[in-house]
């Protein structure tokens, strides 16, 4: 059963990545247009701005459990390749700690506010109108996803410092 749980976890990591990434595709796709149509003296449309806003958000949040989980942010390790190795793997475990503290009071605000702003019916109004809580949904879902992440760093085997397939030249 827990196999098959995480095997399921690992999917929609995967899953809300790829749709991060075909946000990405998808904004690109819309700038192009937005320019080329305004290029050739036609109006561009309306939407492609706020559109931009909100996928920006949603493909930072969808994509951002993934990227830790491949060790594809940006982290300095400066500090802790001069402390001794007991040293070292208590501070890593502090970070992670600490990083799943602050994922998860993010995401519990973040559900407070998508429900406060929800049952207030508050609308977001730019070059289109969108009910506000539209833009909380991936809060919540990222930082808890992301809090999972940093427990699989504590209580697992593997490091978030540990370079693996990457060089260390990618680290600072």
């Amino acid at each position: 059963m827990s196999r098959l749980l995480i095997k399921a976890y690992d999917h929609v990591i995967v899953g809300l990545a790829i749709i991060a990434g075909s946000m990405v595709a998808g904004v690109f796709v819309a700038i192009i247009y937005d320019v080329l149509v305004r290029t050739l003296g036609f109006q561009p449309p309306f939407w492609t701005s706020a559109l931009t806003e909100y996928a920006l958000l949603y493909m930072t949040m969808l994509g951002a459990p993934w990227l830790l989980r491949l060790k594809g942010h940006v982290f300095v390790e400066s500090v802790t390749l001069m402390l001794p190795p007991k040293v070292r793997g208590f501070v890593e475990k502090l970070v992670y700690v600490l990083c799943i503290a602050i994922c998860s009071v993010l995401a519990y605000y973040a559900t407070v506010m998508a429900i406060d702003i929800f049952q207030r019916g508050e609308q977001d109004i730019r070059s289109i109108i969108i009910p506000k809580w539209v833009l909380y949904p991936s809060l919540p879902i990222g930082f808890v996803l992301l809090s999972i992440e940093f427990m699989r760093f504590l209580f697992g085997k593997e490091s978030m410092y540990t370079t693996g397939s990457r060089s260390g030249s990618e680290s600072l």
